[in-house]
């Protein structure tokens, strides 16, 4: 009983679990460019679309809290080559999204902006996870944020270290989805409403283009920003 006593995996303390909860929190809700892309999400594509790309994001912070467990994470952070690779791959992949948008054109576009609330129609629920969790996949910095991070809120003393990143990191992702879903959500639900009052007043086909060139815009501006600063807020 004493050596299975002394081998028990233990979770973080309660007062831990706090401390990691409010430094979490704190981070979060720090507006950066993550926020900006899941806002243009929902504002292009309506609530669900804003939601399921919030819901890929958190995923691909998942698959860091898992590697970073594993150890992954600290293999990555010592090639240089493969932190750029995945950081242009992300970048481009924003870029490209962004051309997209703006390359868009005829009743599609202006019902993309018009009326967001029928684009899971034509995008589904797959599409747009997909395209969130390789925007996230595609920022490994969050992987090494977690490297720096998790170590000052593990005790050596409770036991598996694996245990206790997989749980912090759960705490994480948890924190993370509840304020990435309802920017989204939020995003999707004003543009809806915007569109609709702008329709009863004659809708207006050139505010449209504008709304959707923005768009495009904020995600080709956002790749850029990662490829030139190998940084991207959570």
């Amino acid at each position: 009983m004493g050596v299975a006593g002394s081998t028990m995996v233990r979770m973080p303390s309660a007062p831990t679990l706090a401390a990691f909860a409010g430094a979490s929190l704190m981070l979060i809700l720090l507006p950066g460019p993550a926020m900006l892309f899941l806002v243009a999400r929902g504002v292009a594509g309506g609530r669900r679309v804003g939601i399921m790309s919030a819901l890929g994001v958190d995923s691909a912070t998942a698959t860091f809290v898992v590697a970073t467990a594993l150890g992954l994470t600290a293999v990555l952070a010592t090639s240089a080559l493969a932190l750029s690779v995945v950081r242009f791959v992300g970048a481009g992949y924003l870029v490209w999204l962004g051309i997209g948008v703006l390359r868009r054109r005829g009743a599609d576009a202006v019902t993309a902006v018009e009326t967001p609330t029928a684009a899971p129609a034509r995008q589904s629920d797959w599409t747009s996870w997909r395209q969130g969790y390789v925007v996230g996949i595609a920022n490994p910095k969050v992987a090494l944020f977690f490297l720096a991070f998790f170590p000052q809120f593990l005790d050596p003393a409770r036991g598996s270290m694996t245990v206790q990143i997989l749980v912090l990191g759960a705490v994480f992702v948890a924190i993370g989805t509840v304020f990435d879903t309802s920017y989204g959500a939020l995003a999707g639900t004003i543009s809806a409403r915007m569109a609709r009052r702008r329709a009863e007043r004659n809708g207006s086909d050139q505010r449209s283009a504008k709304g959707r060139i923005a768009i495009g815009l904020t995600y080709i501006g956002l790749g850029g920003f990662t490829a030139a600063t190998g940084t991207r807020a959570l």
